[in-house]
């Protein structure tokens, strides 16, 4: 949610991000690249081929490619990015998103961790950075007391954005069923009994 916020914001015309299976190879990537760039026609059947069509591509103007749960790439599969980076004529910025062990997998491949400019963690918000982003993340909790949204935090969304994301979908569906106008703690009761053990 980060990168895609910062993208939106940052390079809104030049992000195409790559919707790949877990565990990608090289073809996966050509294909998901194919997509995301919005190409013309059939793929070509011929790897060099299809190189040769990407690198084109991707010479024409700079473009951000994100790629999603990096951490299940296997080598051949970062030596696929690394070929067209590392190509003169290829104008890219790759973003290589992920969850549990991303950072250790990309650091395993050392001829790709050598070509990284950021490594960016995000960490949970703190107790403060919830209470102050949480009232303007979405009008339902600008006027919910801070002790709800403590209560919230706490209890169910341990400040992960994702997870409030989670429960204010929930809190919306309920004051919706509910016939609500703001949050109270028997709605946040009914979202509890929705999320399980978040």
């Amino acid at each position: 949610m980060s990168v895609n916020s910062a993208l939106r914001l940052l390079a809104p015309d030049r992000t195409h991000r790559l919707e790949l299976r877990a565990g990608p190879t090289p073809r996966d990537i050509r294909h998901g690249l194919f997509n995301a760039l919005g190409l013309p026609g059939e793929p070509p059947v011929r790897p060099i081929e299809f190189d040769n069509l990407l690198k084109d591509t991707l010479a024409e103007e700079f473009r951000i490619l994100v790629c999603d749960e990096a951490q299940w790439m296997k080598k051949n599969s970062f030596e696929y990015w690394r070929h067209l980076w590392d190509d003169k004529r290829t104008d890219i910025a790759v973003i290589f998103a992920g969850g549990d062990g991303c950072y250790k997998v990309l650091r395993r491949e050392p001829m790709l961790a050598s070509r990284i400019h950021v490594w960016q963690e995000f960490s949970r918000l703190s107790h403060a950075e919830v209470l102050q982003t949480i009232p303007v993340f979405h009008p339902v909790w600008a006027t919910a007391t801070p002790a709800l949204i403590e209560a919230v935090d706490k209890q169910a969304a341990h400040g992960s954005f994702r997870n409030w994301a989670c429960i204010t979908a929930h809190v919306l569906t309920g004051m919706r069923k509910k016939n609500l106008t703001e949050v109270d703690e028997p709605l946040i009761h009914w979202v509890y009994s929705k999320i399980g053990g978040m």
